[in-house]
């Protein structure tokens, strides 16, 4: 089969990796790309927003400016994959997507990959770091793996792209509180879905019970906000029950309330920011490293956590 490649970004850093068939390189004029996006106007705070949407007047060509932005753009490529065995893009895209989360920030091998917003800078979508000795060609190899151990089974590598893209999406600073929860609610779920394809759940396990299991097939400790007496809902299916089914969140309109049911609840350790570090120890899980010591770390803190792939 002839070699595969496809450039990709947006990384902000150089990069290069040998693995196996897997080769990554830097493009030329990389430093110059990362610099002029970070002196855009559409970056704040570390995220680069999506410009102004706009459309073409047919008669005279003019281009006419919308008062609402784009929800898709693009971003310049910054890298170049190269798989020395297969051309196939649907499996150069996996894997950039598995190395944007390693790496902590949203890749693309697309011309217009993005949505609404994104970091441009590293390690700001997950809570964890590379310990030393562990390297990006490591999750690449670990990403590989996982590729052909599904490539019979292509719904299984699609629900992974779906769980870090909501997992993504989650974290974009516009996004409203129920917003955030339901996309973490379905990263989650999703999780739920892909373990339940490699270990088999109990019949007609109801959404209290979800997480817990999937947390048991781990051995990962089980949040409080996961558990609840049997027949009764868990915090979250509880939240997640009104939002869905009644159109309310914390009995009030979708849009008006922090988690917790005020502006000011939810405290520094909130319960979305441990759904976030759920997902992303499922995730790592579920790539085929069960075994590493972060899956079991706590999610009820801010610090980051060290992450061996050895």
């Amino acid at each position: 089969m002839p070699e595969g490649s496809a450039e990709f970004g947006f990384l902000p850093n150089p990069l290069s990796i040998s693995a196996g068939e897997i080769h990554v390189e830097t493009l030329d004029g990389t430093p110059e790309i990362v610099q002029s996006i970070r002196d855009s106007e559409r970056v704040h705070k570390g995220w680069y927003y999506a410009p102004p949407s706009g459309s073409q007047n047919i008669l005279n060509g003019e281009i006419l400016e919308h008062p609402y932005p784009m929800r898709v753009f693009r971003l310049p490529f910054t890298h170049r994959i190269r798989h020395a065995s297969d051309d196939n893009h649907a499996h150069l895209d996996f894997l950039i997507w598995c190395l944007g989360f390693f790496e902590g920030t949203r890749l693309t091998t697309f011309e217009a990959g993005y949505l609404d917003a994104t970091p441009i800078t590293k390690g700001n979508l997950t809570d964890f770091i590379l310990t030393s000795g562990t390297q990006p060609g490591d999750a690449l190899e670990l990403a590989e793996r996982y590729w052909r151990d599904h490539n019979a089974a292509p719904r299984q590598i699609k629900r992974m792209i779906g769980i870090i893209h909501c997992l993504f999406l989650a974290q974009n600073p516009n996004h409203m509180p129920f917003e955030k929860f339901s996309y973490l609610y379905m990263a989650l779920d999703a999780c739920f879905k892909a373990t339940s394809e490699m270990h088999s759940p109990p019949a007609r396990l109801s959404h209290a019970k979800r997480i817990e299991w999937t947390c048991q097939q781990f051995g990962m400790p089980v949040p409080e906000w996961a558990t609840a007496p049997s027949g009764t809902a868990t915090e979250i299916s509880g939240v997640r029950n009104d939002t869905i089914h009644e159109a309310l969140f914390f009995d009030e309109p979708l849009g008006f309330v922090t988690y917790g049911g005020s502006p000011g609840s939810g405290g520094g350790l909130n319960t979305p920011s441990q759904m976030e570090a759920l997902t992303c120890r499922f995730i790592v899980a579920l790539l085929g490293m069960p075994q590493a010591d972060y899956v079991r770390s706590p999610v009820n803190t801010r610090q980051r956590h060290g992450l061996s792939l050895k």
